[in-house]
């Protein structure tokens, strides 16, 4: 028993540090498009935002090992952890691309979606921060999980009018500037497919707490 116990404590162990790297680095990327918005953006921020997601790779082939080192890993079984991980590793991709687009982003943000990008940003910084709060908490009370799982869904309809918003003034600029508008357009649509990604893994989620029990 104190084997076991030993074993699903190492899990969890393993599970929390790859959890606590994506989350870091939505924090570094959040911090960075704040910046740009600010027009003072660092770029070396930049390469933290990719040292994490490398750091992150690491973090995730550490869990896979120790997952597939001993099958009993309640509450719910190793192909639904490895599905968790697999898409938690797709936001982390998807971070790492945007800061290397951002890297070689040439202009300053638009003035008119300034505010509209902020409230964006913030929603994917939010939305990843309840999704590893949602995925620690399927741990030890599926209620809690399940609850936060609806609060997600809001966020992302948040994120969706946002971008829609910030699309709707950037579509309309000159064709002089049909460049900029695309690049633009791309962290804005690519930071909303992070937001949307989150809400498809809890969903994802919310579908374990119905196919097992109750905790």
């Amino acid at each position: 028993m104190k084997l076991l116990k030993d074993k699903k404590s190492k899990l969890l162990d393993v599970a929390n540090q790859f959890c606590t790297q994506i989350l870091n680095g939505s924090d570094l990327l959040h911090a960075c498009i704040n910046d740009l918005i600010e027009g003072k953006l660092n770029k070396d921020k930049l390469d933290d935002v990719i040292k994490s997601e490398h750091e992150g790779d690491v973090a995730k082939e550490n869990y896979i090992t120790v997952l597939y080192e001993d099958k009993r890993s309640l509450p719910f079984l190793v192909e639904d952890r490895f599905r968790i991980i697999k898409y938690l590793d797709i936001i982390s991709d998807k971070s790492e691309e945007l800061a290397r687009g951002l890297l070689v982003f040439p202009f300053d943000l638009y003035d008119d979606i300034k505010k509209e990008m902020k409230k964006l940003n913030d929603t994917y910084e939010e939305t990843v921060k309840l999704l590893i709060e949602m995925i620690n908490l399927m741990e030890t009370d599926f209620k809690t999980a399940y609850e936060k799982s609806f609060t997600i869904e809001t966020l992302k309809r948040n994120g969706r009018d946002s971008k829609f918003k910030i699309l709707g003034v950037i579509y309309k600029k000159s064709e002089e500037k049909s460049l900029q508008i695309y690049l633009t357009s791309k962290i804005c649509i690519k930071l909303f497919d992070m937001i949307e990604r989150a809400e498809e893994i809890s969903d994802f989620l919310r579908s374990l707490i119905v196919k097992y029990p109750s905790k």
